[in-house]
């Protein structure tokens, strides 16, 4: 322990100050309370407040000060006589402490007192205290903790009751940029709430919420926070999902930044994405990915003649592929040669050919005929790319007609979503209780004019058919969509987001086991508040939350489409 020095010191100083003078018999004090302490020892100091910020980082100060200061103001009663200027109960000085994040402190600033020595016997004590290292947050914009401490004459001494806290404030945006430089985001996240309100520095600790999840080991996490910089365009952090297009073998993830870096205009990605493309035929929906970003970025000549010299691969699971990126990337004179092709393909490729000319005018005659193929997934798929069609003459209608009551429900399902479409004047009537897929196409059509029937279905046994219909009814039955939120089917709950007007039930969804929901949720949330109303509640979850975890992204991406 060090307190032997210390007193040693103190000793030594009152020595140095003339307290060889023996002691005199005390005097009558003529203020009492506080002001006591010449005649007789002084009182302990006033206790701190339990409730005082930082009050168990002020109490250890006050350990390392107060007992040498007390032994002082002991020996100056002592030794010298009571009429000593030593011995003067008004004397105080101030001293501001500088506490660096290791417990290193600087005085920052003197108040000095009417009496050098006084004076001299504070910095005596402070040369001699070691302090532990500040709670981080007790840390100022400067990354110091400063505080204000009183050494007195009187019965406060230098206890912690009198200590104050001094706030530095640097302009927020310098100090974000270097807590985020320094991987404190947390910090960084808290400095911004403090306020007034800086947009870019909120920006820059939402979008290293992203990069701190793009950086994680959870791969669906990062490809939630792939998605959302897709989403949200923050171009910032293109380059770094660029890397992600040729850096992982996880084809979800790729497929993610694929999609990223065509919202976001990125063109240096797309000689990255050229060369994976013909790998990626094989992986329909990634080969999709490829192209429609490829043509987002200039790049659709490429991307097509890509796709038309896989058409005629050896490997059919290729050739399925590239009839599936077609769509995507079609040219006429192809698509001419897959329509001749349609009769002698097998039911797969037949399938893609309808799905590849849905919008093609070579495509009007092969998909009539796919109506009417001898395979239910052909009929399905050819009743779905028709749907996308118009006008459409009367022998499709009619042949729909019949398709709403095939033997596969999935056709079904298909014609009647279809005939709502090409057909609002005369929408099918449902009859097909014991198929929930004809019952959520109908709702997910949005046929004009039947409320009467979506209010039912929204009711519906099957969470499918309730989603439908709470969609296509939207705004138009609020109280069904509050009914859709509590619902034990997380498709419900999505579809109840869209239809809410209530702020409570939006928060209860925000934090919604389902990610899809809670995302949903807290985006319109932030829509509705507006960022400036949404900052301090969004980034107090964004410190609760895990590092890198998705309730993270989902309340960055919120944050970011909020306006």
């Amino acid at each position: 322990m060090r307190l032997p020095t210390r007193r040693a010191r103190s000793a030594v100083l009152a020595l140095l100050i003339g307290c060889r003078h023996p002691a005199h018999p005390p005097h009558p004090d003529p203020f009492p309370g506080i002001h006591a302490g010449v005649g007789e020892g002084l009182a302990a100091p006033l206790p701190l407040d339990p409730e005082t910020r930082g009050a168990s980082y002020l109490t250890a100060i006050a350990l390392q000060l107060q007992p040498p200061w007390s032994q002082f103001l002991e020996d100056c009663r002592l030794r010298l006589l009571p009429s000593h200027p030593l011995n003067d109960l008004t004397l105080v000085a101030s001293v501001e402490l500088a506490i660096d994040r290791s417990g290193v402190f600087t005085i920052a600033n003197l108040a000095a007192s009417a009496s050098p020595d006084f004076d001299k016997a504070v910095r005596g004590v402070l040369g001699d205290a070691r302090l532990a290292p500040p709670p981080e947050a007790l840390l100022g914009d400067d990354d110091r903790a400063h505080v204000r401490w009183l050494f007195a004459r009187d019965r406060r001494q230098a206890g912690p009751a009198t200590a104050a806290w001094i706030e530095v404030a640097l302009p927020t945006g310098d100090v974000v940029d270097r807590l985020l430089a320094h991987g404190e985001l947390a910090r960084a996240a808290r400095r911004v709430a403090q306020g007034p309100l800086d947009g870019p520095a909120a920006e820059r600790v939402m979008v290293a919420v992203l990069r701190e999840a793009l950086d994680g080991a959870n791969n669906p996490t990062r490809e939630l926070a792939i998605a959302a910089i897709g989403r949200a365009h923050v171009t910032a952090l293109a380059a770094s999902v660029r890397e992600r297009i040729h850096a992982t073998i996880a084809a979800e993830l790729r497929r993610a930044a694929t999609e990223a870096a065509g919202m976001l205009g990125d063109r240096d990605a797309a000689p990255a994405i050229l060369v994976a493309l013909p790998g990626d035929l094989d992986e329909p929906r990634l080969a999709i990915a490829d192209v429609i970003a490829l043509a987002a970025l200039g790049r659709r000549d490429a991307a097509a003649a890509a796709v038309a010299a896989a058409l005629d691969d050896k490997d059919p699971a290729r050739r399925l592929g590239a009839l599936h990126a077609f769509a995507h990337a079609p040219t006429a004179a192809l698509a001419t040669t897959i329509a001749h092709r349609f009769e002698r393909a097998d039911a797969r490729t037949r399938a893609a050919s309808c799905t590849a000319l849905a919008e093609q005018p070579a495509g009007g005659a092969m998909l009539a005929r796919g109506l009417t193929d001898p395979d239910a997934t052909v009929r399905a798929v050819c009743v779905a790319a028709v749907a996308t069609r118009h006008p459409v003459d009367a022998g499709v209608v009619a042949r729909l007609k019949m398709l709403a009551h095939d033997r596969d429900r999935v056709v079904r399902a298909q014609a009647v979503g279809a005939l709502v479409a090409l057909a609002p004047g005369s929408p099918p009537v449902l009859g097909d209780e014991d198929a929930p897929e004809v019952r959520a196409a109908f709702a997910a059509a949005h046929p004009r004019n039947a409320d009467p029937t979506l209010r039912a279905l929204a009711a519906d046994r099957d969470a499918d058919v309730r989603a439908a219909a709470l969609g296509a009814l939207g705004d138009r039955a609020p109280e069904l969509a509050v009914r859709g939120a509590a619902d034990v089917a997380p498709q419900v709950r999505l579809a109840a987001v869209a239809a809410l007007d209530d702020d409570a039930a939006l928060d209860r969804l925000a934090g919604d086991a389902a990610e899809e929901v809670a995302t949903a949720a807290a985006i319109k949330l932030a829509g509705r508040r507006g960022r400036a109303a949404t900052l301090a509640p969004t980034v107090a979850h964004v410190i609760a939350a895990a590092p890198a975890s998705a309730a993270r992204v989902r309340l960055a991406l919120a944050w970011l489409l909020a306006r």
